[in-house]
């Protein structure tokens, strides 16, 4: 993490470096000796430097735009992240409108578009100098065509966000993000086609940079469908509908070596709740027997490697399983303990959940 502006996390991709030193090498090696050629090698270089930083300001300034729009409209941004391709706001939930979802949608264009101005304006200025104004020329330029890209009509782009709040009164959801991802998919295939011409022309660079969006655009917009996809079939579905109610539990006073031969091999699950008389205590996990050595297993208790029981491995059987599979991620454990008035009353795993996620989908074709 690299801040918290707003309160709201940012973050860094390890693919943003390399963008970042790309971006560099890119502008001090080609569009600033272009413009100076007389200038030395070293100022180009300064001048790289700068502007990407600049770039990366202006990116995170657009994710802003976005975060804060949502944050006016009721909904959390749980992070910011910028990676290769620019940056992303990971709301907590999606818009549950058009018109929320088109006002946040426009958030960013409009940053980029008053970034753009702003940069033109200090381009014009004498008093920056020729090295300061030619750094300021390009960033209004990338603002413009930041804005200009994310206008497209292609999910999940701002442009095809836009389209997804326009279209939502009239064809629901789930119908107008499929319109808008799909418009997002044939503008991917759209930019990898032509990049194969790029190269085909001996333009390698331009050629490589419009695949690689296009495959990320791709990408993006079906998993951005996927999970709207999934929104739907989850909906009003809670933890009690997909856990597994019979659970085999391990007593917490047996050696890890018992556990291990007497249950894990034997089932071959990946854990198991582990009891002291009728009370859950904690969980052991197939990683919380491998993490002591084989030496030490027969006398060291489950109690001893398990996980002992904290709100993060806990949830309740009424929670929406929605919610509850970010909890699921994010615990580690790939299981939770599902509680009801304090009393255990089954497990979530992350293969009950992909269950019943396809018996659903299944029957709902």
């Amino acid at each position: 993490m690299i801040g918290r502006p707003f309160g709201i996390p940012v973050y860094l991709h390890v693919s943003w470096l390399i963008i970042f030193g790309l971006i560099v090498w890119t502008l001090a090696t080609g569009y600033f000796p272009a413009r100076d050629p007389h200038l030395s090698a070293a100022s180009h270089w300064v001048k790289g430097l700068v502007a990407s930083l600049l770039l990366f300001v202006s990116i995170l300034l657009h994710e802003m735009g976005h975060a804060l729009v949502a944050r006016r409209s009721g909904l959390e941004t749980r992070s910011i992240t910028l990676f290769i391709f620019g940056g992303v706001a990971q709301l907590a939930k999606d818009p549950e409108d058009g018109p929320t979802e088109f006002k946040m949608a426009l958030a960013g264009p409009i940053v980029s578009f008053t970034l753009a101005a702003v940069f033109g304006l200090a381009a014009a200025a004498p008093l920056l100098g020729s090295s300061g104004r030619a750094v300021a020329g390009y960033l209004a330029l990338i603002n413009t065509a930041i804005a200009l890209f994310n206008l497209v009509p292609a999910f999940p782009l701002d442009g095809g966000r836009l389209l997804r709040g326009v279209l939502w009164r009239s064809l629901g959801k789930a119908r107008a993000t499929r319109a808008a991802a799909t418009a997002g998919t044939l503008f991917a295939f759209f930019l990898m086609a032509t990049g194969v011409v790029a190269l085909l022309q001996g333009v390698g660079i331009t050629g490589v940079w419009y695949i690689l969006i296009g495959w990320f655009l791709k990408e993006a917009s079906e998993g951005a469908y996927g999970q709207v996809r999934l929104d739907e079939t989850l909906h009003g579905v809670t933890v009690r509908d997909a856990m597994i109610g019979q659970v085999e539990t391990l007593p917490a006073e047996i050696s890890v070596a018992e556990a291990a031969h007497e249950h894990f091999l034997r089932t071959g699950y990946g854990g198991y709740p582990v009891t002291r008389g009728d009370t859950v205590i904690g969980l052991l996990c197939l990683r919380d027997v491998l993490a002591v050595p084989t030496h030490e297993r027969g006398s060291v208790s489950v109690q001893g490697a398990m996980r002992p029981v904290s709100p993060a491995l806990l949830v309740d059987a009424d929670e929406p399983l929605l919610t509850a599979m970010g909890k699921l991620v994010r615990g580690g454990a790939g299981r939770l303990l599902v509680m009801e008035g304090g009393r255990f009353v089954g497990l979530l795993t992350m293969s009950a959940v992909l269950r019943h996620v396809r018996v659903r989908e299944e029957l709902a074709s």
